[in-house]
């Protein structure tokens, strides 16, 4: 299995705190954010990682050195992460895990995600719906629906950013993202545009629920400064 974390993207939400750095080097108690990322993953078996920059891509690539391999995506100013994710499709040929390079979560709940044997498995707090994070339906326990169209209301939880899928789950996701991007469509849509088209085929999208551990997606500063108070112990327990 590998891991594919997403980090090409701007961060404009943080300004001017990422006006010159990419979110992912944010400093969280004496790392990197995305060092903290690979740290989980390698706790949890995974050392084939990529990274697929974009944004101030050379600063990523000193910090983090040779621990990673590295894919630069050029067009990042223009597209969102579905166009980012297209870059790598020939990468998604086996089991793998995808993360947004913004999010910190829980060894426990990263572990369950990992061993799940579903096709689709995407983490998902539904215990507490977030108009800020990307939110999900779910019906007879497969996600129907994602995305930020869904009104708080009709959420079931929200998706976490970070999902892993079998081989043949891939190779799904990757024929679906390719559709997408040759009828010219998605330019600013997240990669999770092409789950719903899956789900609108009777495809079961399963998940994998946090059960109160911890988690924290980074899109604005009060994000950053609520995760810099937080015992970052909490995520490696």
């Amino acid at each position: 299995m590998k891991a594919i974390i997403l980090a090409a993207g701007k961060s404009s939400r943080l300004y001017p705190i990422t006006l010159n750095k990419p979110k992912c080097l944010l400093n969280v108690h004496g790392k990197k954010l995305i060092e903290h990322q690979i740290e989980l993953l390698r706790l949890c078996g995974i050392d084939d990682i990529l990274v697929v920059t974009g944004y101030l891509h050379e600063k990523i690539e000193k910090i983090l050195g040779e621990k990673v391999r590295y894919k630069y995506y050029d067009r990042y100013k223009k597209t969102n992460n579905m166009h980012t994710l297209h870059s790598v499709r020939n990468e998604l040929d086996e089991d793998v895990i995808i993360l947004f390079s913004d999010v910190l979560l829980s060894k426990k709940i990263l572990a369950r995600c990992i061993e799940n044997e579903d096709d689709y498995s995407l983490i998902i707090d539904t215990d507490n719906i977030s108009i800020n994070t990307m939110r999900v339906i779910i019906n007879s326990a497969s996600i129907k629906e994602i995305g930020n169209q869904i009104d708080l209301d009709n959420a079931s939880g929200n998706f976490i950013g970070v999902a892993k899928y079998s081989r043949n789950g891939a190779t799904v996701l990757k024929n679906h993202i390719e559709k997408l991007v040759k009828n010219g469509k998605g330019l600013d849509d997240y990669y999770t545009a092409a789950l719903n088209k899956i789900s609108a085929e009777n495809i079961n999208i399963n998940y994998v629920d946090t059960n109160k551990s911890p988690w924290i997606e980074i899109d604005f500063e009060e994000d950053y400064n609520d995760l810099l108070k937080r015992d970052i112990s909490e995520f490696y327990s």
